[in-house]
């Protein structure tokens, strides 16, 4: 419909130009021509600077509390998918001067073992091996996430696997706390951060009491990428978002009202310390060689492609499609 008005403004704009023919020259025509396409055809754009859309309170508070986490983590997927050297000593510095969040990194073989990890002595008791399981839903070069729950807080765990010809050798993690991330949102008291089976960030809000804890995230993360969700005391507006194979979901208020536990907010004045911020300039631990069995010619471990999936990995793959 739109094209059909379009020509027949043209044909009309040709026609009033065709009935005067004989005032103008064919210069004037042209001009003419070009002045009825730019009124009625092809109109400039006009920005309205006082126009700010149709956007829902929700969405513009969800908007202002999970954006800049979203950054952060964008950015640490890209280091590690992109990374085109091996994780060596120069490689970790740069790492924590990038990202002051992350806790620690890591190199573990195709077992789980340890093999070199930044810091030596890490706060938390930290677990690496469920990264070790391959997610048929995934490209198998396609970073692996998962959050343990530990006495002190969640722990966020995100690895490249690293291939060595068609032989999986294991992988090279960064891990961190969540609300070491919470100093880059500008609304982190009105923000909860979930992951299928845990909330891993309450905010202001007695968690039990909010549809956040109740929901089956992993049913209904595999449906939608955003929405509202409710119970007896209100409802949360909702976006999904994924870190390798992980779903992390963020929300906050939309309409009712909630419990709340304001002395859940005393560690944002501590959640830098939860990252490396707290000691950015402390020696690295050497990581090179993370895989001393590996030949340089093989260059970097980090960049290799991963090996092609076999017959019965792509009958799999088509069948989860």
């Amino acid at each position: 419909m739109q094209r059909v008005n379009k020509a027949a403004c043209l044909l009309l704009a040709l026609g009033v130009l065709l009935a005067t023919g004989c005032k103008h020259e064919a210069k004037g025509y042209w001009k003419d021509t070009r002045r009825y396409y730019r009124e009625y055809l092809n109109t400039p754009a006009k920005l309205d600077l006082e126009d700010k859309g149709e956007v829902a309170p929700a969405e513009a508070r969800l908007a202002e509390g999970f954006a800049g986490i979203d950054i952060q983590l964008r950015a640490l997927e890209r280091a590690l998918e992109n990374s085109d050297r091996k994780p060596d000593t120069a490689w970790a510095k740069q790492m924590f001067q990038r990202f002051p969040w992350i806790s620690g990194l890591a190199a573990v073989d195709n077992e789980g073992h340890v093999m070199a990890q930044q810091p030596e002595a890490p706060m938390k008791p930290l677990d690496f091996t469920p990264l070790l399981k391959e997610d048929a839903k995934q490209n198998m070069r396609a970073l692996r996430s998962y959050v343990q729950e530990t006495p002190m807080g969640p722990e966020v765990y995100v690895g490249v696997p690293v291939y060595s010809g068609t032989d999986f050798r294991g992988l090279v993690i960064a891990h961190f706390d969540i609300r070491a991330l919470l100093p880059y949102s500008s609304r982190p008291a009105d923000l909860m951060i979930a992951a299928p089976g845990q909330v891993m960030w309450p905010g202001r809000f007695d968690a039990q009491a909010t549809p956040i804890a109740s929901t089956d995230w992993a049913n209904a993360v595999s449906k939608d990428v955003y929405g509202s969700v409710s119970n007896a005391n209100g409802e949360f507006y909702w976006v999904s978002r994924y870190l390798g194979n992980l779903p992390l979901v963020f929300a906050v208020p939309e309409a009712g009202s909630f419990p709340e536990k304001p002395e859940q907010l005393a560690i944002l004045k501590q959640a830098a310390a939860l990252g490396s911020a707290n000691t950015p300039n402390e020696p690295v631990t050497e990581i090179q060689p993370a895989y001393p069995e590996l030949d340089e010619s093989e260059g970097s471990i980090l960049t290799k492609p991963a090996p092609q999936a076999s017959d019965d990995q792509k009958v799999k793959e088509e069948a989860l499609r």
